[in-house]
């Protein structure tokens, strides 16, 4: 099987090159760069680098008689056409890596099936583009231009990125703030529900979807089983650092308002349950979680631990975080003890 994958290097992209390799398939990256040393030194690949973009570049590889293009870097309903019109007719199956964000937030009915409503707010613009991006290819595959299967992973992680996502998304500095002790900030109450996967196991159902007709013209959810609260979630990341956590709440409309843009993510996505159903993903293409959150967080802590550790959560570039921090303890005291006497107790 030949096997063209774009963007194969980054954090999916890299595990989907390995389980494809050990497959024996005959793999083409399309990549801007390579994002982190992750293949054995064995492992033979023919690697382009260029800009999926570069629409010439794209004619030029697409008639190298592919079977299979899987696609982990296609964030634009205008890149999703290029594709489209660049591969039809070339290839028996594209393979397009969405997200699971495509989806209606808050849900109507937990868990999240594959026919949930889709319709992300345009204030989400990467779960909106993506969405865009999906119709494209469902299109594609409705005039049988090329069989079209959609890969919706949640939450995915492994080793040179975080396996605990903040309030601010995806910077480590509050890795290093509970390493050392100090507060860190949750949204709401932290009992939202979520699930972090690490990305070996997306990797093994991706490959069985290939040139596998009972996967074409269908979506798939990949999320983690273990589906736990943020709590839960932030105490085994302390626990595998051997610390106490330390969290404070705050609600997540507060951050939208203060951090507009560092905390968008939280708004339009962390603050909401984010629980999927992957029982489609189990029949037709065998997927399991194999690998427990927490061992995935011993893999990567230890990964930063060899590899220059967390963001210094010291540095004046979060400064702003503790400065907050401040601010709203103080306030939420104040606001307390105001109640507390102009209300009276109740109990």
């Amino acid at each position: 099987m030949k096997v063209l994958v774009i963007g194969g290097t980054g954090t999916i992209g890299s595990f989907v090159t390995q389980e494809l390799w050990k497959r024996g398939y005959e793999i083409t990256l399309l990549v801007r760069g390579l994002s982190r040393q992750v293949f054995p030194n064995e492992l033979e690949t023919s690697v382009v680098h260029g800009d999926r973009r570069d629409v010439s570049l794209l004619r030029t590889i697409a008639e190298h008689n592919f079977d299979v293009v899987v696609d982990l870097a296609c964030y634009e309903p205008q890149d999703a056409e290029t594709a489209v019109q660049t591969f039809s007719g070339k290839i028996e199956q594209y393979l397009f890596v969405s997200t699971v964000d495509v989806y209606t937030k808050p849900a109507a009915v937990y868990p999240v099936t594959e026919d949930a409503e889709r319709n992300p707010r345009k204030s989400f613009a990467y779960a909106w583009k993506k969405a865009q991006c999906e119709e494209v290819f469902f299109k594609a595959h409705r005039e049988k231009r090329c069989a079209v299967t959609i890969i919706r992973p949640a939450h995915t992680y492994c080793e040179g990125v975080t396996p605990l996502l903040q309030v601010f998304g995806w910077t480590t500095d509050h890795l290093d703030r509970i390493r050392k002790g100090k507060p860190v900030m949750l949204h709401g109450d932290g009992t939202s529900l979520w699930s972090s996967l690490y990305a070996e196991d997306l990797a093994i159902p991706l490959a069985r979807a290939l040139l596998n007709p009972v996967a074409y013209g269908k979506a798939y959810n990949i999320a983690s089983e273990e589906i736990m609260c943020w709590n839960r979630l932030y105490e085994i990341v302390a626990d595998v650092i051997g610390v106490p956590l330390c969290p404070v709440y705050v609600p997540a409309r507060v951050l939208g308002q203060v951090f507009p843009e560092k905390a968008l993510w939280c708004v339009e996505n962390f603050q909401y349950s984010n629980v999927f159903s992957v029982a489609l993903a189990k029949e037709d293409l065998g997927f399991a979680t194999r690998t427990s959150y927490r061992d995935g967080v011993t893999r990567c802590l230890r990964w930063f631990a060899e590899n220059g550790g967390f963001d210094n959560s010291d540095s004046p570039r979060f400064d702003f975080y503790e400065r907050f921090l401040k601010v709203w303890e103080t306030s939420m005291r104040s606001l307390t003890e105001t109640l507390v006497r102009d209300t009276g107790s109740v109990g």
